[in-house]
């Protein structure tokens, strides 16, 4: 039977040293503002935590805890949970098979190499309005999990370390939230990642990912700011990418309605662009494949051109749009292009190429020059 037992220093409430020695599966701790500590952390078993504060940090909570295999949930709500150094704050062991929620809740690591919430076993995480700071949320190789994140905040920008990591098996949801970090699927992870409505610093997919990204950004301006690899299938719409994307391996890609600064493909990668902008520049290398419509290729004066093809890399698509900005096209080695150009802000297209019959525009007029590489 569920308890509601108040903790407090008020005469009609319990201390917090007797209420955690008297605790039950089930029971519902209700803690007054205050500073709470357990050094030696718990084991948890079926319980939930609520602050009664206005605010999550009124009610501080300086510990750790780990959820076993007796543990069914764990839920925190309205506070502010600080862990002990060399601890990760919420642990789930890996013959576990839990819920764990946390709502409205503030998550404090302390910027070393420790998760804020490690998860090894079988795991239903839920964040909401939940902000996990200085510290990572990490699904390591032998989890099993289910995520759910919305209108929360993860602060980890570590050049180490990712914000999410994910290496073992499930589906994180991520809706209406901030990711200061890096979102990270591992190789040999197998995983499927939603991506709505939010910002990351940076994305790296690897392993065998399924990703959906919606009304979304990519702040980083690197060239690997959004990084596809290995047997990853990414589907993007009506997104924002700072800087680059590096696309690699066996990966497919569609990419519809979206905004990038430049774009690099290579290997075995084939992408779909529908309705997209490429501002600075894009590189086709390798056996990569891409089919275009509707898509504009722009130029900077930071690259020499504005579209690129290399060794056995391919070309197609229709209604186009070029924007070359004093750069040059190429289309080297036994690259090929087969596309129609709809609208172009320069009359005539200069053209680097090896072999003229690899390359078929068709809707303006282009002049081949001989590559000299």
């Amino acid at each position: 039977m569920t308890r509601l037992v108040k903790v407090g220093s008020r005469g009609h409430e319990i201390e917090w040293k007797q209420a955690l020695k008297t605790l039950k599966a089930d029971d519902v701790l209700l803690l007054e503002p205050g500073y709470y500590q357990l050094p030696q952390g718990l084991d948890v078993t079926d319980l939930t935590i609520k602050g009664t504060g206005a605010s999550p940090e009124d009610t501080v909570i300086e510990s750790f805890f780990t959820l076993g295999p007796d543990c069914n949930f764990f839920t925190v709500e309205n506070a502010c949970i600080q862990a002990k150094a060399k601890n990760n704050a919420i642990f789930v062991e890996e013959d576990a098979d839990t819920y764990l929620t946390l709502r409205n809740v503030v998550l404090r690591g302390n910027e070393d190499d420790t998760a804020g919430i490690a998860v090894n076993g079988r795991c239903t995480l839920e964040l909401f309005s939940t902000k996990v700071l200085n510290a990572s949320v990490s699904m390591f190789k032998k989890s099993n999990f289910r995520i759910t994140m919305n209108d929360s905040l993860i602060d980890y920008p570590s050049e180490k370390y990712s914000a999410i990591g994910v290496q073992g098996k499930g589906t994180a949801i991520i809706s209406h939230s901030q990711i200061n970090g890096s979102i990270s699927t591992y190789p040999g992870s197998n995983s499927e990642l939603d991506l709505n409505n939010s910002i990351v610093k940076t994305a790296l997919i690897h392993g065998s990912t399924w990703m959906n990204m919606l009304n979304s950004q990519i702040l980083s301006e690197d060239d690997a700011g959004f990084y596809i690899s290995d047997e990853s299938w990414v589907n993007i719409v009506n997104c924002q990418f700072a800087g680059g994307i590096f696309i690699d391996k066996n990966t497919r890609t569609i990419m519809q309605n979206s905004q990038l600064d430049r774009i690099i493909c290579c290997d075995k990668s084939k992408l779909t662009l529908i309705n997209d902008a490429v501002i600075s520049h894009a590189d086709f290398q390798d056996n990569s494949v891409c089919d275009a419509s509707r898509t504009a290729f722009s130029g900077s004066n930071e690259f020499e051109f504005f579209l690129a093809l290399n060794k056995n890399a391919t070309l197609s698509g229709k209604d186009l749009v070029f924007n070359p900005n004093e750069t040059v096209m190429a289309v080297q080695d036994d690259s090929q292009v087969k596309i129609s150009v709809l609208s172009s802000s320069s009359d005539d297209l200069d053209i680097e190429c090896n072999n003229i019959a690899n390359v078929d525009i068709s809707g303006i007029k282009w002049n081949a020059k001989k590559s000299d590489k």
